[in-house]
């Protein structure tokens, strides 16, 4: 449901830019409390920044070259205003920079807390969970003490975000209790001050809470919050401030996640009325309106619908302005893809398919610039700390020698001179090979740096050869079934459409590859709760893997009647971490025999499938380097390096784990294990 993150993304970034307008600029109440010189200069920024960001910018860097605004707030405000330029990881740097002083929390509190939100924002829409739930606790830890209505205020907003992180992550009842801490804190801001802001901010976070319930389709936990978005929005839109617009964008964007309850929890006809209430507001035809249009559209499963709806979303995107990346590939390139292929409309598949792969070059190229900012920034950092240190080392040296001088003048001992300056040499060496480490550990980082960099860019060289080839035989077969001037014989006509149907399935199969490649590195347990046998589980990996029709492979599956038994693990992830190993497996191997033995390891209680072939093998000193993301071996195969990563990452967040046997020399032999539970 990557569409989704787009309508959260417009819910946080309202909701701050109502703080902005009812905090940031209001200099003596929330965010500012500095003197007359101080507010002078943050308003003159914000108002160049209402006229031409690219001017604001410059004006920011001059203020603090000037020393006339401090290094915290510079970067602050230049986060603020990367963010607007649509340049969020640019802005994510900024902001991460801005957290980093002391200065800033001490202050300026409200500033830290509204940076923590925006930066915890930015981390959810980029798909870092975990990032986004450590950066709001780490404000929230603070703000909790904080008794004040505005330090209630960031209190509700802050475990908002960590609520959100959490429901993404499957910490759902965590995220239960932040949800309604947050509700309750806003509710009873809301009873003691009933201002438009307070109103406003209570109705945002409890839609954005409805809106993280369906989005992890939690469909009866979001159901029982429609009452408590009733009651907030209800009495928001009975505020004399608020506009017929804001009331109308509240009241349909409920009325679409009504929709969604309703028809994932079995009435339909609910459901439909609901639907249809949105469809008859302006709001239905805004840019927001239609993303919330398109995920009940993708969630009902009416895919020709959305094929139709897809093109203005698409329109919707490309104006936002949104950055190439890889995340740009899995989160909006890909649904549209998804759409056309399963609404069966192939030219328009094999389009979308193409402007994937034609974007490869340009994201590989934003990539490289956004590592290389970053790298920079943190160069710059690591060098003022390091110039912080030696002024500090220079004065706690200047009092040693001081004190030491005027003992030498009372004692007038050359002795003692002697032995300052041996101590002297001694720290100077000392000190003088720290530094000798500290620059090996710098140029290997550097040394690291450049490997990531260019293991990136063949990953992204080999997805797009990967996409063109199955793209060009999905072109051309397109262009004789569309030419009125050609018959075909029923006969080719069915080996044609057999082909069409392969190569949409090995794009699809690439783009799945892509999005499972953002959780290579999760360490998020997957839950283990389907009842399944082991020979199922390999049935599902057979019928998923390449083996299928593959005719140069002899396929053997064996096990022992002991070894077909009944366990508790997750089918679906078992199947697709072994299907990869099968593939690995049948890639590898020209021709010759590929076999699946089914063993259980009692002492361990372990279920243990092998998969044996007779291909060209692996150097057991490359034994570890296979399982690294983008490696592969021979480029004369073709690939993208991430199988085998993907596979090991399923393993071990179900709790076993894949190694490859180096005993073994009549091919390759992987080991994939799973925990034996009943």
């Amino acid at each position: 449901m990557n569409l989704r993150k787009l309508t959260f993304y417009f819910s946080l970034v309202s909701l701050c830019t109502m703080f902005a307008i009812t905090g940031c600029n209001n200099s003596d109440k929330k965010v500012f409390s500095a003197n007359k010189q101080t507010n002078y200069h943050d308003s003159i920024i914000e108002q160049a920044m209402n006229m031409n960001l690219d001017s604001a910018l410059k004006m920011v860097d001059s203020l603090e070259s000037g020393k006339t605004i401090p290094e915290y707030k510079a970067n602050y405000y230049r986060g603020q205003i990367h963010y607007k330029l649509g340049q969020e990881l640019t802005s994510e740097l900024y902001f991460k920079r801005a957290l980093t002083s002391d200065e800033l929390i001490h202050e300026h509190p409200a500033i830290y807390y509204y940076i923590s939100d925006q930066l915890s924002t930015i981390l959810t829409v980029k798909g870092d969970q975990e990032g986004a739930a450590n950066v709001a606790m780490d404000a929230y830890s603070i703000v909790r003490n904080d008794t004040t209505q505005d330090g209630e205020y960031w209190q509700a907003v802050l475990l908002h975000d960590i609520g959100y992180s959490q429901m993404q992550l499957e910490h759902y009842e965590e995220a239960k209790k932040n949800f309604t801490n947050a509700w309750n804190t806003l509710k009873h801001l809301v009873d003691k001050n009933p201002s438009f802001d307070n109103l406003y901010s209570w109705a945002r976070i409890t839609y954005n809470i409805i809106d993280a319930y369906t989005s992890t389709e939690q469909f009866k936990e979001a159901e029982k919050w429609i009452p408590q978005a009733e009651e907030a929005i209800g009495r928001m839109s009975a505020s004399p401030e608020c506009n017929a617009a804001t009331a109308e964008e509240f009241s349909a964007g409920l009325n679409t996640h009504k929709a969604l309850v309703y028809i994932k929890t079995g009435r339909p006809k609910e459901a439909q009325t609901a639907y249809q209430r949105f469809l008859g507001t302006q709001y239905s035809k805004t840019s927001k309106g239609l993303i919330e249009h398109s995920e009940y559209l993708e969630l009902a499963e009416r895919w020709n619908e959305l094929a139709l709806l897809t093109p203005k979303i698409d329109s919707v995107v490309q104006a936002w302005g949104t950055p190439l990346s890889l995340y740009y590939l899995k989160s909006y390139l890909s649904p549209y893809l998804k759409a056309y292929l399963k609404s069966g409309h192939t030219e328009q598949a094999v389009k979308m398919a193409e402007r994937i792969a034609n974007s490869a070059d340009s994201i590989f190229e934003y990539e490289r610039m956004h590592n290389a900012a970053e790298l920079a920034i943190m160069y710059e950092t690591q060098e003022k700390e390091r110039q912080i240190a030696d002024q500090q080392a220079m004065l706690k040296n200047q009092r040693y020698i001081t004190i030491m001088v005027a003992v030498i003048l009372i004692l007038i001992s050359l002795v003692v001179i002697t032995l300052i300056r041996l101590h002297n040499a001694k720290n100077l060496s000392e000190k003088n090979k720290e530094l000798e480490e500290k620059n090996k550990e710098l140029m290997f980082a550097n040394q690291r740096a450049e490997e990531s960099s260019r293991m990136k860019t063949d990953f992204i060289q080999q997805i797009s050869h990967e996409i063109r080839t199955p793209l060009n035989i999905l072109s051309g077969f397109t262009q004789v079934l569309t030419s009125p001037e050609v018959e075909i014989e029923e006969e080719e006509r069915a080996d044609i459409n057999n082909r069409i149907t392969a190569n949409t399935k090995r794009i699809t199969e690439l783009v799945n590859k892509m999005i499972e490649l953002s959780d290579i590195h999760s360490q998020t347990v997957i839950k283990r709760v389907d009842k399944v046998t082991t020979v199922q589980i390999a049935a599902m990996a057979v019928e998923n893997s390449d083996l299928q029709g593959a005719n140069h492979i002899t396929f053997n599956l064996e096990f022992d009647q002991s070894a077909e038994k009944s366990i508790c693990t997750n089918a679906l992830s078992a199947s697709r971490a072994l299907s990869l190993l099968l593939n690995n497996a049948v890639k590898f191997t020209e021709k010759g025999t590929v076999e699946l033995r089914i063993t259980l390891d009692a002492a361990k209680q372990m279920v243990v499938y092998t998969v044996t072939d007779t291909g060209i093998g692996v150097p057991p000193y490359e034994s570890e380097r296979i399982f690294e993301e983008f490696t592969q071996l021979d480029n004369y195969y073709a690939g993208t390096g991430i199988g085998l990563s993907v596979a090991r990452s399923i393993a071990r967040r179900l709790g076993g784990d894949i190694q490859l046997d180096t005993t073994y020399t009549g091919g390759a032999r992987f080991v994939f294990t799973i925990p034996d539970e009943q």
